[in-house]
């Protein structure tokens, strides 16, 4: 046998553990829920083949599409603001100053918490007797009903804003701390004012960074089902009605219908498809 082909066998050896995990995990599931959702099934019976029965069904359906934009406009909205946030915390806090320790510590503060206890804080405080319209009666204006039509967005997306931020804080802080401090001193003897380092120097050099952070929040929001469910269960109506919290209503509360939930999941799944390609594209350069 030759060096070459032992060592091609010795690679695939130490690899051969993470794929057997990927195939149980992954692959099976993955085949299973396609296979599950060109059939229906009742409860205790045998899955009947239907064809595209369960896609036409979700084709025709407005809830569908209503979902779909629903969940862009929490995830999208969502990350761009964490990824704002983080950004100017993380620059802030990456300047030497005294106690700049316990706020990094205290920065990290909501990502430590669970999602259910974050969607439990925030529904006491979204009451109409809650802390933040006390806050708003306080400073002179009007409450808030947080949770109706026209607000329960808003509401879920500052949840989620609040939750997820200090990721980014802590992604973009370690970028930030990778770039050489030479770059800064050369820019300074070069009269660089404060905004052209950070556009010249601390953009390109984190970029990848940003790139990563944005990309892997954004597959975790668009799959974000705790904060939701305890706080709106995706109403009113369908105010908040995400693609997790439909999937599941259709499997477990409206329908039961395991193989129409299938159906909904795989149409999703070249989304989460392409974010993870890109990711670790990202990742791996």
């Amino acid at each position: 046998m030759s060096v070459r082909l032992k060592e091609t066998l010795y690679k695939w050896l130490y690899a051969l553990p993470t794929l057997i995990l990927i195939f149980f995990i992954f692959i099976i599931p993955i085949t299973y829920e396609i296979w599950l959702s060109f059939h229906t099934k009742v409860i205790g019976g045998e899955p009947v083949f239907a064809g595209l029965h369960n896609y036409q069904r979700l084709f025709t359906s407005e809830t569908f599409y209503k979902t779909i934009l629903n969940t862009l406009i929490y995830s999208f909205s969502s990350v761009f603001v964490k990824a704002v946030i983080g950004l100017a915390v993380a620059v802030l806090l990456n300047k030497q100053f005294w106690g700049r320790g316990f706020l990094r510590g205290f920065s990290i503060l909501p990502w430590a918490f669970p999602s259910f206890v974050c969607a439990v804080l925030f529904w006491f405080n979204y009451d109409y007797r809650g802390m933040f319209n006390f806050i708003l009666k306080s400073l002179g204006l009007q409450p808030i009903q947080w949770m109706s039509y026209e607000n329960a967005m808003f509401s879920v997306i500052l949840l989620n804003i609040w939750h997820g931020w200090p990721f980014f804080f802590m992604g973009y802080l370690a970028g930030l701390q990778a770039i050489p401090v030479d770059l800064y001193e050369a820019a300074e003897i070069d009269g660089a004012s404060p905004l052209q380092k950070f556009k010249d120097i601390t953009l390109p050099s984190i970029k990848p960074v940003i790139y990563t952070v944005m990309l892997l929040s954004l597959m975790w929001t668009m799959g974000e089902f705790t904060q939701i469910y305890m706080t709106t269960g995706g109403g009113p109506i369908d105010a908040t009605l995400t693609i997790p919290i439909e999937t599941y209503k259709i499997a477990f509360q409206t329908e039961v219908n395991m193989p129409l939930a299938a159906a909904y999941s795989v149409l999703t799944l070249p989304i989460y498809l392409i974010l993870i390609y890109f990711t670790l594209k990202e990742m791996g350069e």
